[in-house]
């Protein structure tokens, strides 16, 4: 049987007499090399770097591999090995990857390094290779991208994302981000002393619904969230914000604003606060302050203008009393006269007591300066006690006073108006209770004294505990007072180093707490 062969026509078309042969060998080699150039024209024009690697050297390279590296092939071909192409530092995986391929523990590797080009520059690439035989020989065949561009831009937006997280974590101001639903998705480490959460604010805020915490609605903050989360952007300025524990009450600048997808669909809010509770305090000090000295002015004015009618009083109710003391009028010798005696002492001493009251008002918080001198607080509370108070009903001033204390630096005079003011309120909150109760106590804290004035009144409510020491801001009835009490009992011990603070609950009753410095504080 002879061996298969093919027709060969003519150059018109026709067949032609001679039979071209051609056996099994011949046409396996042709299509090995149909199939090699194929390979070749495909890797050719490839557009992402191919190599071919058999005992440690370059055996086939493309022309994209060589212009990544900046050489001729010719150069590479038989004469580079990979080691000389690789950053020492990377050579160690490298090697072993190489290794696991050419025997076989590994069919196939995934993985990026660095290289040096001919001109020294290093890059960043990654290299997908495999197993292979070629020339019946093991070897790695694989393709490598210059991936350099890539890593420059991932290193930017880490080194981006770094600064940013670095910046709100640094940032003086919490900012945090409640998701659509308003649940606290993310905090910054400033959250934690705004709201007193310690180093657990993470771990107690993070799925938090704030918006339905009840303080939060109380305080009216809550609605202001939920617009913002409808996408609304908001601005609150010296807003008066309860914890979320409602254990504290603060003052703080909050900035809302929406956080919305590509699709412009709301994602959640960014929230900026900061506290602005000593800038409140120092503001509303300074008004009080500005009011104060308004006060000195107008009461400086009415004080000159009554000095003048009580001196004139004082003179004549002193000329009368002489008269009555001549000895005509002794030879006459009326009860009458007796009476009338005593009424011009009267109206002598209360004059005197009136001009002693004007020369305070000129003196008050508008003058240079107190006489600080060393005080007794537990005596000064008793005169007041003994002298002022002693018509007060039986058990309703109870005195809780330490056994020693320290003396205190004040102004006696001040010291004693701030008693009388603070007992003096004290025993009005509680007047037409059943059981009515004001207790008085003194105690050392640290290298201070403290005196407390409690009564069990009505309280004050809390939309307006923050006013009473303000000018003219009084809850009784006109006839009890014009409301500068206390405003006076806080600037007196402001000036003396001193702090009045006030703590009530609306129903229980109401303490004033004094503290003042001791001798020891130097």
């Amino acid at each position: 049987m002879g061996s298969p062969g093919r027709l060969v026509r003519g150059a018109d078309g026709g067949p032609d007499c001679r039979i071209s042969a051609q056996t099994p060998a011949e046409q396996t080699i042709g299509a090995l090399r149909e199939s090699e150039g194929k390979f070749r024209d495909l890797t050719e024009k490839s557009l992402v770097g191919v190599y071919l690697i058999q005992d440690n050297v370059f055996r086939y390279v493309n022309p994209r591999f060589t212009e990544i590296h900046g050489y001729e092939a010719e150069e590479m071909v038989d004469r580079i090995s990979p080691q000389s192409l690789v950053l020492p530092e990377d050579w160690p995986a490298v090697n072993k990857n190489l290794r696991d391929r050419l025997t076989g523990r590994v069919g196939s590797v995934h993985h990026q390094f660095r290289e040096v080009t001919k001109t020294g520059k290093i890059i960043h690439v990654e290299v997908y290779g495999s197993r292979t035989l070629y020339q019946g020989r093991p070897a790695v065949i694989g393709t490598l991208l210059d991936i350099t561009k890539r890593k420059q831009a991932e290193n930017e937006l880490r080194r981006l994302n770094d600064f940013n997280t670095a910046l709100i974590d640094n940032a003086p101001i919490a900012i945090f981000t409640l998701d659509a639903k308003g649940v606290v998705s993310s905090i910054n480490p400033a959250v934690a002393p705004i709201f007193g959460l310690g180093p657990e604010a993470e771990k107690k805020l993070i799925g938090f619904n704030w918006p339905q915490n009840p303080y939060t609605i109380k305080c009216g903050l809550a609605a202001h969230i939920k617009k913002g989360l409808k996408g609304k952007p908001f601005q609150l300025w010296d807003f008066p914000y309860v914890t979320y524990r409602g254990d504290r009450t603060l003052y703080i600048d909050f900035k809302g604003v929406p956080l919305k997808g590509k699709d412009g669909e709301m994602e959640g809010l960014l929230c900026i606060v900061e506290e602005t509770t000593d800038r409140v305090r120092t503001r509303a000090k300074l008004m009080q302050e500005t009011r104060m000295a308004a006060i000195g002015k107008l009461a400086a004015g009415i004080a000159h203008e009554l000095n003048n009618p009580l001196a004139t009083l004082v003179a004549h109710s002193e000329l009368a009393g002489r008269r009555l003391d001549s000895a005509k009028m002794r030879e006459v010798g009326l009860p009458e006269l007796a009476e009338l005696r005593e009424d011009l002492e009267m109206i002598e001493a209360q004059a005197f007591r009136c001009k002693h009251v004007t020369s305070d008002i000129l003196n008050l918080p508008w003058r240079e300066g107190l006489a600080i001198t060393e005080v007794d607080v537990n005596r000064l509370v008793g005169n007041v006690l003994e002298f002022a108070y002693n018509s007060t009903s039986p058990g309703t001033i109870v005195k809780d006073l330490a056994a020693t204390l320290p003396h205190v630096k004040a102004d006696i005079g001040a010291l004693r108006q701030v008693i009388v003011n603070l007992i003096s309120n004290a025993v009005d909150a509680v007047e037409g209770r059943i059981d009515p109760i004001v207790r008085i106590r003194t105690r050392l804290h640290g290298n201070r004294v403290l005196l407390e004035v409690e009564d069990n009144g009505v309280g004050i409510p809390d939309s307006i505990i923050d006013k009473v020491f303000e000018p003219f801001f009084t809850t009784k009835e006109s006839q009890k007072g014009i409301g500068l009490g206390l405003s006076l009992c806080h600037e007196f011990l402001s000036n003396m180093g001193g702090t009045i603070v006030t703590k009530s609950k609306p129903g229980y009753g109401t303490t004033f707490v004094v503290t003042l410095p001791t001798e020891l504080a130097e």
